[in-house]
């Protein structure tokens, strides 16, 4: 006959059995799915970062692109064409044949006004084309049917040499559909409007290139193209660059799923005969721009997790790691808890009479702890200090939570924060105007939405990198940066390019900005009066708009409109220096 204790023990043996695997179960169930969702963001995030980062620099290569597109529009008189008789050209060549005198005097007057017009064109476009980091070429083509005297302007470099003026021969010496000699030129012509151009063998510079094309269009009247040229090895060396994991690399197909550059295939390779799932829209549909997709597939009989994004100029951006690796953090784990359940189960076998109570409460602390945690709660705090194996155990689950509360954390601050002046970056900045939109659209708020944008750009930034180095550079920018965020201290400020800042004004500093303004020229005059190295000297053109309701439909309006301000003041500080 078994004792009352016994039966107790017994008892107390097969609930403290049910328990640990319980506990145990949530444990392991609670570490693969956070150590998977974990995984999951990590690579998200990296995509994400390195796609936002990727499409600053296509966007700033569009800016310029857009700047010198829209100054040659606006530049180019319709009265001349008028007056040359070449209103309504298409660029095609028809008005190439026929009875056209090309020695007539308004033929003359038309070549000698459209040199004109590409001269002033290559003065605007080259100092954007200065200021825009990694091109290897830019250029305008006017369209031959206006002028066969003169056909536009390109310039072209090597590496980080300067940039040297080139012959341009004339399109129609090629077929149109020769996309390795004008397809710069006729894709453009044939989409009607702006375009990145995929990647191609250009044959007139003997480089593969991505290039981004403008047409210009007047009065009906196809002008010509302007654009600007990347070299494929620009592109390569910054996909190259991302590493996760051991292991882990990138890659970059096109929109039909063909392989631009992969460190271990030909380029040129369609993926679906190699990772279908990559090629397949139907299983991995990325229709906005903004989609991060991820999905498992096996490569060379590896299995592998991947995810992938679309880049503002269609290609696709893919970041992939072998799933042994990825999982291999969470399979310690997993071996550490079954290592102490197992402890806890031998020492509750002795003295399960004595310590039952005891065990128990922490055990159920724990597993609620879990279940929050399972649910994405991370601020607890486990109060059981015990010296034994559930004191262990608990204090390793915290010491969990905490290393996954400050590994978030640390990403999250890692995504949103400029690295060199560790104000907040371009990701934040989207993110605040998104949140201003929904203020602006919901109309919540009984007060009227009150806000200003103020542009900051960095004049002479690349004169100190060229003159100076790089290091130098980056005091004048951490330089300038703290300038701004001392002046406007109640405003957020962002860095949201290479040399450009912004800060959303807003209380205070909105209903002051006019005296800030002036205590900003102020103090800059001062600091520059004092200071003798340039890098140590502050130059800022900056620009300001307010949000009206009437005219702006968005903070992006205000945005476009406080950078044309700014880009005023620039030009305007630009003559005076040069006076």
């Amino acid at each position: 006959m078994r004792s009352i204790r016994t039966k107790i023990s017994l008892i107390t043996m097969i609930a403290i059995l049910v328990s640990v695997l319980l506990t145990g179960a949530v444990g392991i169930l609670f570490i693969r799915s956070e150590g998977e969702r974990s995984s999951d963001q990590e690579m998200t995030l990296l995509c994400d970062a390195k796609r936002k980062n990727l499409n600053e620099y296509l966007k700033s290569i569009e800016q310029s692109v857009d700047i010198a597109a829209r100054y040659a529009t606006e530049e180019m008189s319709g009265d001349a064409l008028v007056a040359g008789g070449v209103v309504g050209v298409q660029g095609y060549g028809a008005a190439m044949t026929g009875m056209r005198d090309w020695e007539s005097t308004r033929q003359q007057e038309l070549d000698a006004y459209l040199k004109e017009h590409a001269d002033k064109v290559e003065a605007v476009f080259r100092n954007a084309a200065n200021y825009t980091t990694g091109i290897s070429s830019y250029y305008y083509c006017l369209n031959p049917e206006l002028t066969n005297k003169y056909s536009g302007f390109l310039f072209t470099r090597t590496g980080t040499s300067q940039f040297s003026r080139q012959t341009m021969d004339s399109v129609f010496s090629y077929s149109m559909d020769d996309i390795s000699h004008v397809g710069w030129y006729s894709l453009p012509l044939q989409r009607g409007g702006p375009s990145w151009l995929e990647p191609y063998f250009n044959a007139n510079l003997n480089e593969t290139m991505i290039s981004y094309v403008v047409p210009i269009y007047k009065t009906d009247t196809f002008i010509g193209v302007i654009g600007m040229d990347i070299g494929y090895e620009t592109l390569v060396s910054q996909i190259d660059s991302i590493k996760i994991y051991e292991t882990g690399y990138a890659c970059l197909v096109d929109a039909e799923g063909v392989v631009v550059y992969h460190p271990h295939l030909e380029s040129g390779v369609r993926v679906d005969n190699v990772v279908p799932e990559i090629a397949e829209p139907a299983n991995n549909p990325v229709v906005d721009k903004n989609d991060v997709c991820i999905f498992r597939y096996h490569f060379d009989g590896v299995e592998k997790k991947a995810v992938f994004c679309s880049l503002e100029n269609g290609l696709r951006l893919i970041i992939m790691a072998p799933t042994m690796e990825i999982s291999e953090s969470w399979y310690e784990m997993i071996k550490s808890f079954f290592f102490i359940g197992g402890a806890i189960l031998l020492v509750f076998s002795i003295v399960t009479m004595l310590a039952t109570q005891r065990i128990i409460e922490p055990l159920q602390t724990l597993t609620a702890a879990s279940q929050r945690i399972a649910e994405g709660d991370y601020e607890l705090k486990l109060e059981y200090d015990g010296n034994d194996e559930v004191g262990i155990l608990t204090k390793s689950f915290q010491q969990l939570v905490e290393h996954l509360k400050v590994y978030i954390n640390d990403l999250n601050s890692k995504a949103y924060k400029d690295a060199l002046t560790h104000v907040k970056n371009k990701g934040a900045f989207e993110m605040q105007l998104s949140k201003i939109d929904d203020l602006i659209t919901s109309g919540e708020d009984e007060k009227p939405v009150e806000f200003a944008i103020v542009m900051f750009d960095c004049n002479y930034l690349k004169n100190i990198n060229d003159q100076y180095g790089h290091a130098h550079g980056d005091t004048y920018l951490r330089t300038g940066c703290m300038f701004i965020c001392k002046t406007f201290a109640h405003s957020p400020v962002f860095r949201i390019g290479g040399d450009e800042f912004a800060a959303i004004l807003q209380g205070d500093d909105y209903q002051n900005w006019e005296a800030l303004f002036a205590q900003f020229d102020e103090r800059m005059e001062e600091c520059n009066a004092v200071t003798e190295n340039p890098w140590e000297k502050i130059n800022l053109s900056k620009g300001i708009a307010m949000y009206d309701p009437e005219k702006d439909a968005n903070a992006e309006s205000v945005l476009e409109r406080a950078d044309n301000e700014m880009y005023r003041e620039k030009v305007r500080m630009k003559t005076v220096r040069t006076d």
